[in-house]
């Protein structure tokens, strides 16, 4: 039987198994869902920073891209009010399909850096919740400088993703330019033999998508929190999630539903108000409402990334709590949770401790559970 670390300690002042965020057990749904939440309200600097800074990117790509679009669509406009074809010049045609395919292209490049940003936010957010489990409080700064050159491995884990994402868009388009070719040569078997295989394709791409995204969920975590590279933190993943992958799913499933009914209710009023009121305003000429909906767009552009910002960063919270969860069923990590809300004096439930500061001076400023005894975040 494995000793109890704090059996010399009298029995009156046995430590709380709940320093921090979460209880030190296995963990049930409620402690996740709380738990996430518990974390957003003791660290908001670093939570809410980070949120921002995913959803800057966001917004400053979204932002040119939704210009551009603008700009495009009106200088159309004022050609065909002057009677011009915008389509009949070969010049002012190639001008027009330049500007579109800039804004497809911006379109495309905020969603890869929103990407990426996720995945480092998630790697960041859970050195947060790591501390937050021991009870330790960490600010935005903190949190960035702990987690370290680690970023680049979790953009290295990011790029991975986005190279198997590329290759089967390679592969769909392989199979849809091959359809059309059938179809254009009238060949009935090749365009039969091609529908086949990307309806066979559809259905595998989702399958294994699916599944790999939960195998390989935790890899943020554990880069950031284990100081692995982008291949070990996926193998890492890979094995902690053994065993539990119908229980990883239920839970994102869950948790994906919650945060996509939430964000809608507050974008959708948004989303109907410059839709709806914004173009119908009276007495209004074609051009002042054109503006208007150019300015509702972009401010429904802004709020969607920030309240989408804010959805990826409650999801990341829980992923990080579901890899600490894993981590104490097979690892027995709640001794080492324990011991760290310790060394911070952190003895007793943080909800009624009153050594919340005793951290800066016990050196824990730079502790984060799990983590090797060294590594490029420590001194």
């Amino acid at each position: 039987m494995q000793q109890n670390p704090y059996s010399s300690q009298p029995a009156y002042a046995a430590p709380s198994r709940r320093p921090g965020v979460i209880p030190l057990t296995p963990l049930a749904l409620g402690d996740l869902l709380g738990g996430s939440f518990a974390v957003i309200r003791r660290n908001a600097a670093a939570v809410v920073g980070t949120a921002l800074i995913v959803s800057l990117i966001e917004i400053l790509v979204s932002v040119l891209a939704t210009t551009l679009m603008f700009d495009t669509v009106a200088g159309l406009l004022r050609m065909e009010d002057s009677g011009v074809d915008p389509f009949l010049e070969d010049s002012t045609a190639i001008q027009v399909f330049g500007e579109l395919s800039g804004f497809v292209a911006l379109t495309v490049a905020g969603a890869l850096l929103a990407g990426l940003a996720g995945v480092v936010a998630q790697g960041v957010l859970a050195v947060v919740v790591l501390r937050s489990a021991a009870g330790l409080k960490t600010s935005l700064g903190q949190a960035w400088r702990l987690t370290g050159r680690q970023v680049w491995s979790l953009i290295g884990l990011g790029l991975i993703y986005m190279v198997a994402g590329f290759v089967l868009v390679l592969l769909f388009l392989a199979v849809i330019v091959g359809l059309v070719i059938a179809a254009l040569n009238e060949d009935g078997t090749l365009a039969g033999v091609m529908g086949i295989l990307l309806f066979v394709l559809t259905i595998a791409s989702v399958v294994l998508g699916v599944w790999l995204y939960v195998k390989l969920l935790l890899a943020a975590s554990a880069s950031a929190v284990e100081l692995r590279s982008p291949l070990k933190a996926m193998g890492r993943s890979w094995t902690l999630t053994r065993g539990h992958w119908w229980r990883t799913f239920g839970i994102i499933l869950l948790v994906g539903i919650i945060v996509g009914v939430v964000s809608s209710i507050i974008t959708t009023p948004l989303s109907m108000i410059g839709g709806v009121f914004a173009p119908f305003s009276e007495d209004a000429t074609a051009e002042a409402m054109f503006e208007e909906s150019r300015i509702w767009m972009l401010v429904s552009v802004i709020a969607t990334s920030l309240v989408g910002s804010l959805a990826t960063v409650y999801t990341a919270c829980l992923v990080a709590l579901l890899y600490t969860d894993y981590r104490i069923r097979q690892e027995s990590f709640d001794l080492e949770l324990a011991a760290a809300a310790e060394a911070a004096g952190l003895s007793d439930d943080a909800r009624f401790s009153t050594v919340q500061d005793v951290q800066a001076a016990a050196g824990t400023d730079h502790l984060v559970p799990g983590r090797p005894p060294a590594g490029p975040a420590d001194r």
